[in-house]
């Protein structure tokens, strides 16, 4: 791994936006509908555009809600692309240029302080909507508010925080398998180090941890919640590496790795994906999206029952979450906001849930028995809705600043140098500075 040169860096997020918003437009040129976003047929188009596995194909929602509205169709684009790579750097720009830009978005949790910054790019979701206030947590609604208080986004998921682990290669390294055992074992960081080193006397001959990244941003919410919610960058974009929480979660890190505990598996990489399926690596931390939408499909039939899940260490977590929010730009406001807010209502929160993991951000749908009391059978049965709940029940909010995102990849790219060999363990916080400061000078003065 290589720290990020400036003048490449430029062209692969313009080349990774240019390529995006290609996509997008050979979706919309395809759809029949014109440039008022009306189909031959007359009905009202609505572009949602999405990353990752927002659930809705897979729940049926577009249909269903196509049945709901015989003047509306719904075109659902975007499924199972990255958030970082492809999906932001082209909604940035079609913010900015005005254009290009779905009826309905999603926005991931770590992003929705920097693109809600500016509601002039948003529709004011408030003015018909407040009353959906009562469906989320005081903080979920307050982060899908732009900087002067404006209701842009409606909240879907929240991660909520597991460790999940493979059966089989624990009771290959002679620790225990049960779920509730481990939770206990592992309910501190310490407890948490304490097995990794275990694990590694064994000398199985895979890897404990899957990799340092995922591990480091648990450990980062958890210390800045906990804490005085100080990650890498304050609200006025000063670097904060020296927080309690940057220091602790890095150094945990470097710790594990000193001790051989984590695998050379980035994340997302292909080498990650073969690995969950091959048994590369023992444990990786899951928000409630990762075992059904990740880990599953990745690991295969075969591997059914092999992976289980139990309790996080520490206070829980949250990993992930999203909203919804329709832009200015849209031809079509008012419908996109009546389809948002269906998207996102409790009711849908947990047929999403049922259909692909994504946990409810709704106190209403979390208590759902669909929900609180749901098992995974690929995961041993484990009780993913009660371990997940927990994890957001006990775990604080945090609000990440406009540069958090280039900053954590930055930092992620020399944690996962260290690991590959590319850095000195010894030269890692001075590494960090340095491509910390790059990243914020790449990311400019935003939209």
């Amino acid at each position: 791994m290589h720290l990020l040169n400036r003048q490449h860096g430029r062209v692969a997020l313009a080349a990774a936006a240019a390529g995006a918003l290609a996509l997008s437009a050979a979706a919309c040129s395809g759809s029949g509908a014109d440039d008022d976003g009306v189909t031959e047929d007359g009905k009202i188009q609505l572009t949602v555009s999405l990353f990752g596995t927002f659930g809705y194909t897979e729940a049926g929602l577009e249909a269903e809600y196509e049945a709901l509205h015989d003047d509306i169709d719904v075109v659902i684009e975007g499924d199972g692309v990255n958030w970082d790579a492809e999906y932001r750097p082209t909604l940035e720009t079609s913010l900015e240029t005005g254009s290009g830009a779905g009826d309905v978005v999603g926005i991931e949790e770590q992003g929705v302080v920097q693109l809600f910054s500016n509601s002039e790019h948003w529709y004011d979701l408030g003015k018909d909507y407040s009353d959906r206030a009562g469906d989320y947590v005081d903080w979920k609604w307050t982060l899908g508010q732009a900087a002067d208080g404006t209701q842009v986004g409606f909240g879907t998921d929240v991660g909520g925080m597991g460790m999940c682990y493979r059966k089989d290669l624990f009771e290959a390294a002679g620790l225990p398998t049960d779920r509730e055992e481990l939770a206990a074992a592992w309910s501190t960081w310490d407890g948490f180090k304490t097995l990794a080193q275990q694990f590694v006397d064994a000398d199985t001959g895979v890897a404990f941890l899957d990799g340092p990244t995922q591990l480091q941003n648990m450990l980062l919410g958890q210390l800045a919640g906990n804490g005085d919610g100080e990650m890498y960058v304050d609200a006025d974009g000063n670097l904060t590496l020296d927080s309690a929480a940057a220091q602790g979660s890095v150094n945990t890190i470097l710790e594990l790795n000193e001790i051989g505990a984590i695998g050379n598996f980035v994340s997302w990489s292909e080498e990650w994906i073969a690995a969950q399926a091959a048994g590369g690596f023992a444990v990786m931390p899951c928000p409630g999206w990762m075992p059904s939408g990740v880990i599953e499909p990745n690991s295969g039939p075969d591997n059914a029952g092999k992976w289980d899940m139990a309790a996080a260490p520490g206070i829980g977590g949250n990993w992930g979450g999203s909203w919804l929010a329709v832009p200015a730009q849209s031809a079509h406001p008012e419908e996109a906001a009546e389809l948002a807010a269906w998207l996102s209502a409790p009711e849908q929160q947990v047929k999403v849930f049922e259909a692909v993991g994504n946990f409810p951000s709704s106190p209403a749908a979390q208590a759902d028995p669909k929900v609180a009391d749901s098992t995974n059978a690929y995961f041993s049965d484990a009780p993913t809705g009660q371990i997940l709940a927990a994890s957001v029940q006990n775990f604080p909010p945090l609000t990440y600043s406009y540069y958090h995102p280039p900053v954590k990849g930055a930092v992620e790219t020399v944690l996962n140098g260290v690991v590959d060999g590319t850095f000195a363990p010894e030269d890692a916080f001075a590494e960090i500075q340095s491509a910390a400061e790059e990243a914020i000078e790449l990311a400019g003065g935003g939209l």
